[in-house]
């Protein structure tokens, strides 16, 4: 009980209240490719090389590498690593990630992003990797454009580009070394984040009683009273789970929501209205 009162009152003195979340990310500790938090897959694109596991940022974890980049003077901005979860549910997409290289690895890449699957669009500035430190990491984080937004096909993908003073040709990490297909690249804690709106009316002071008939939900189906507008779900983290516009004794179906406490929300003639219920 204690949480729904202060979801309440949250809800009676907020007008939208926003949780940063790591949607996916990717640390390689346990040597796989796999996403550690979150979903998502990931993939080697370009490069020949086989991918391996090694030391990490920090160096105690693990981090993915792959050789075999494009030849010098070709395919710049094809080859590198790609990252794809879905964004959906949330805004303010953000992407950070760690890159580090052998000596004759790419000096520069490009992060990527996409929408659809096929096009990519660079974000933010050219990744410099050293050339102080070839064992130093290069951090980047990049914010994604709106239309990366509840987006269930975003991916985004590190790659390997040309010079900037020299359009035609890749240019080696060390100072006094040469390009080399053979350079390897290593990424880690590659992380997709964003933001989740939790409450998204203001001033929801008004418990409406006949709003839901059923306020105990024993057969998986909420039941209304009254025809309403924007009909949200929210559980006790303050994350809408379901959404609905209903009608005088429609019913809605949560049957898939877990056991426990709701709040539900939604517009009745125009006034924001809410009722508690227990799905059993």
């Amino acid at each position: 009980m204690k949480k729904i009162y202060s979801l309440l009152v949250a809800m009676a003195t907020t007008t939208v209240m926003y949780a940063q979340t790591t949607i996916t990310q990717w640390n390689f500790d346990g040597n796989t490719n796999d996403a550690t938090t979150g979903s998502g897959t990931a993939e080697i694109v370009g490069a020949t090389g086989t991918p391996t596991f090694q030391a990490g940022n920090p160096s105690s974890g693990r981090s993915w590498r792959v050789s075999g980049f494009p030849a010098q003077g070709s395919g710049s901005g094809t080859a590198g690593f790609m990252f794809a979860a879905s964004t959906e549910s949330y805004t303010g997409i953000m992407v950070s990630a760690d890159i580090t290289g052998t000596n004759t690895g790419s000096r520069y890449f490009q992060m990527q992003y996409t929408v659809n699957g096929s096009t990519w669009n660079d974000v933010g500035d050219v990744i410099v990797i050293g050339p102080t430190s070839t064992s130093g990491w290069t951090s980047v984080n990049n914010s994604i454009p709106q239309e990366a937004n509840n987006n269930t096909n975003f991916a985004m993908r590190l790659v390997s580009v040309f010079d900037p003073e020299n359009n035609n040709a890749f240019k080696a990490i060390g100072t006094t070394s040469t390009y080399s297909v053979g350079g390897a690249i290593r990424v880690d804690n590659i992380t997709i984040s964003g933001t989740r709106p939790t409450l998204s009316i203001s001033d929801i002071n008004n418990e409406k009683p006949s709003f839901i008939k059923n306020t105990f939900v024993k057969n998986g189906e909420i039941i209304f009273g009254v025809q309403a507008k924007d009909v949200k779900v929210y559980n006790m983290y303050g994350q809408v789970v379901k959404k609905a516009s209903v009608k005088i004794n429609e019913t809605l179906d949560v049957s898939e929501l877990q056991k426990g406490n709701y709040i539900v929300t939604g517009i009745v003639n125009n006034i924001p209205v809410f009722k508690k219920i227990l799905k059993d």
